[in-house]
C-alpha cells in the first residue's frame, strides 16, 4: 500500500528537484557526492536541495523491511463488510498486531485490511478475531500467493530486477540487525556513523551489516514520492477475476503505467492490483485498460478514502 503524506504542490518542484528525486528513486542512499556528479551541481547545493525535499514532505526515504525475514510467512488481503460507522471498526481492527494495513474504502463493505502472521494458525486466529468484532458483518479473505509488482515511485523499474517471491529469506536476523532495521525504517538515509552510535557498534561493522541486509533483500531503502508531487489525486484497489492462468494476466497488468502494486491471490478473486490516478477521468481510463486486458474476466474497483494504519515495522519490536 502507498504511504500517504501531506502533499506539496507540483509547482513547488523545479527541474533540478525532479532530477534529484529521480536519482533518489534509483538509489535512496546515494551519497551527496554521487548525486552532485549526476546533477552537475556542487555537493553543498545538492545537500541543501535534498534536505529541503525531505523537510517539505515532497519525498520520504525509508527502509521497507521484508516481513518474511522477520518470520512472517502468511498474508491475507481482506475485504470487510462493516455495519455502522466504518471508522470505529477500522480503529479496533488497526489495534490488532497482525493488521499491517487498514484502509477505509468507497464501495461495498467499506474496509480493507491486510493481515500478516508467522503461520497459518496465527493468520486464522487473526481473521476469526476480526470476524467476531461487533462492527463486522462478513469477511472476504484472499490468501496471498506472490507479489508481482510493488512500486509507488512511478520509476517504471524493471520487474525482472526485483524479487517478490514468498520464499523465506536465507539470511537470519539477530538483535543487532533488528536495531539497525529499526533505524532504517525511520530514516533510510541514516549514515553508518549515526547507526553505529545508536547500535553501539563500530562504523565498519555497521556498514558491513547494513550492506548485507540490503543485499539479502531483508530491507529495501525506498524513496516514496508524495502523491501531490506526482500529480496523484488518489489510489484505487482493483479486484480481478481471470480466465485461464493468472500469472500472465498479472504480468500484463503490472507492465501498465500507473499500476503501483500487483499480486496473485487465492479466493474469490485471482489478481489484485492498485492504481494511482490523477482525476476521475483518468481512473475510468485505467479501469477500461485493465478490463480490456487479455484474460481479464471482471474487475471490481474500490477507491481508498482514509489510510488508518500502515505498519512499516511489524515484527521489529
Amino acid at each position: 500500500m502507498p504511504l500517504v503524506y501531506d502533499d506539496p504542490a507540483m509547482t513547488d518542484i523545479d527541474d533540478v528537484d525532479q532530477a534529484l528525486i529521480d536519482a533518489l528513486v534509483s538509489d535512496g542512499r546515494a551519497s551527496y557526492a554521487a548525486l552532485a556528479r549526476r546533477i552537475k551541481m556542487s555537493q553543498a547545493a545538492v545537500k541543501a536541495r535534498v534536505l529541503r525535499l525531505l523537510d517539505s514532505g515532497a519525498i520520504h526515504i525509508l527502509g521497507r523491511v521484508d516481513p518474511r525475514a522477520l518470520g512472517f510467512g502468511e498474508f491475507a488481503y481482506c475485504l470487510i463488510d462493516v455495519q455502522g460507522p466504518v471508522r470505529t471498526t477500522a480503529d479496533r481492527l488497526a489495534a490488532m498486531d497482525e493488521a499491517a494495513f487498514v484502509l477505509v474504502l468507497a464501495g461495498a463493505g467499506g474496509l480493507f485490511v491486510e493481515f500478516r502472521a508467522r503461520n497459518s494458525l496465527q493468520l486464522d486466529a487473526a481473521i476469526e478475531q476480526a470476524r467476531s468484532d461487533p462492527g463486522v458483518r462478513g469477511i472476504d479473505a484472499l490468501a496471498l500467493v506472490a507479489y508481482v509488482k510493488q512500486d509507488w515511485s512511478q520509476s517504471r523499474q524493471d520487474l525482472a530486477s526485483t524479487d517478490h517471491r514468498l520464499s523465506a529469506r536465507r539470511r537470519p536476523v539477530d538483535a543487532t540487525d533488528i536495531a539497525l532495521l529499526e533505524i532504517l525504517a525511520a530514516n533510510g538515509r541514516a549514515t553508518f556513523a549515526e547507526m553505529a552510535d545508536s547500535a553501539g557498534m563500530s562504523q565498519a561493522s555497521t556498514r558491513e551489516r547494513v550492506l548485507a541486509l540490503i543485499a539479502a533483500g531483508v530491507v529495501t531503502v525506498q524513496t516514496i514520492v508524495s502523491p501531490g508531487v506526482l500529480g496523484v489525486k488518489g489510489y484505487a484497489g482493483l479486484m480481478i477475476t481471470v480466465d485461464g492462468p493468472s500469472a500472465p494476466v498479472a504480468a500484463r497488468i503490472a507492465a501498465m503505467t500507473d499500476i503501483t502494486l500487483v499480486a496473485r491471490v487465492m479466493g474469490r478473486f485471482d489478481v489484485i492490483a492498485e492504481a494511482s490516478y490523477h482525476d476521475e477521468l483518468h481512473l475510468a481510463e485505467l479501469l477500461d485498460r485493465v478490463r480490456s486486458t487479455d484474460g481479464v474476466r471482471q474487475v471490481e474497483a474500490f477507491v481508498y478514502l482514509v489510510e488508518v494504519k500502515e505498519s512499516m515495522t511489524a515484527g521489529l519490536s
